[in-house]
């Protein structure tokens, strides 16, 4: 089956720029974190501290073993959040290619739970196949570099290059099989099938395309996020100085306030950027299974 990158990169443009209401659900996960940093900085700022003004809170079990219980939590509401965003999105990605001219946030999230389960199914099963041959993998080069005394580690370093490619072809092969349950209903099992045949079937389109989505948006969001992240950059040059005397208080108070920014900066940006790469992965799978079809937005725009 032939298409057009081209098409496929334009059109997933227009379905991200005409429905923003798509950033709400991909930018989930970050939003997130807004319940988050109240839990953790209100805590430490309004303990008292020590002689050398580090919170004491730091020094007391409980609070780090609830520290630690909590990350847990939250990094299971995250994953299950970002099941809830992708099970909407992409529903809301087919219902704009199937000429659905307004998506509501209400439907959109009410339907889109109808995928929920099949969806956490397929980040499961293929998250744990991947793990357990990763752990295979670097399990055995760990072997070989302890009885090589450590110049079996030096020779396989070139094996991490081809990692990155392979990992941006599994994540294709998860889009792909979430696709076909949003598309197709399929069964998790079916789904996995048909995402990794059409990966397999499709391999350099699938790498090529994966390469240009990737490296394009790693550098519009390094370039939106790096002014960001500059103040951050100097908290530890004005720890080492003598002539600022700060607490580690005074540091996460800092952390605390220029989070508050950081954050709606970082969740706009990964709602733009996913719903993108999922509205991308969408339509080269409706492209391969159903073929190409001309869009009226696209050839008002090309016209």
């Amino acid at each position: 089956m032939n298409f057009d990158f081209g098409e496929v990169l334009s059109r997933a443009w227009q379905i991200t720029w005409k429905h923003k209401v798509l950033w709400f659900f991909s930018a989930l996960p970050v939003l997130l974190s807004f319940l988050i940093l109240p839990l953790v900085f209100i805590p430490i700022i309004s303990m008292s501290t020590d002689s050398r003004g580090n919170p004491v809170i730091f020094e007391e079990p409980l609070f780090i073993a609830l520290f630690v219980a909590v990350n847990i939590v939250i990094s299971l509401l995250g994953f299950v959040l970002y099941a809830v965003g992708t099970s909407s999105v992409m529903l809301g990605i087919l219902r704009s290619e199937e000429g659905i001219a307004q998506l509501h946030f209400q439907e959109l999230f009410n339907d889109g739970r109808k995928y929920l389960w099949r969806i956490l199914g397929v980040m499961l099963l293929i998250s744990l196949g991947v793990s357990a041959i990763f752990f295979a993998l670097f399990a055995c080069m760990a072997l070989f570099g302890a009885v090589t005394a450590g110049i079996g580690f030096i020779c396989i370093q070139p094996l991490f290059i081809i990692l990155y490619p392979i990992m941006m072809l599994l994540y294709a092969v998860i889009e792909q099989s979430q696709a076909a349950v949003v598309a197709d209903d399929m069964g998790v099992v079916d789904a996995i099938t048909r995402g990794w045949n059409l990966v397999k079937e499709n391999f350099w389109r699938f790498l090529l395309i994966s390469l240009v989505i990737y490296i394009g948006l790693t550098l519009i969001s390094s370039i939106i996020m790096l002014p960001f992240m500059v103040p951050f950059f100097f908290i530890p040059f004005l720890i080492e100085n003598p002539q600022f005397d700060l607490s580690s208080q005074s540091i996460i108070l800092f952390v605390a306030a220029f989070s508050m920014i950081l954050l709606p900066v970082m969740a706009l940006v990964q709602g733009i950027t996913i719903t993108f790469m999922k509205a991308a992965y969408m339509l080269l799978y409706l492209r391969l299974t159903r073929g190409s079809t001309s869009q009226p937005e696209l050839q008002t725009v090309t016209a």
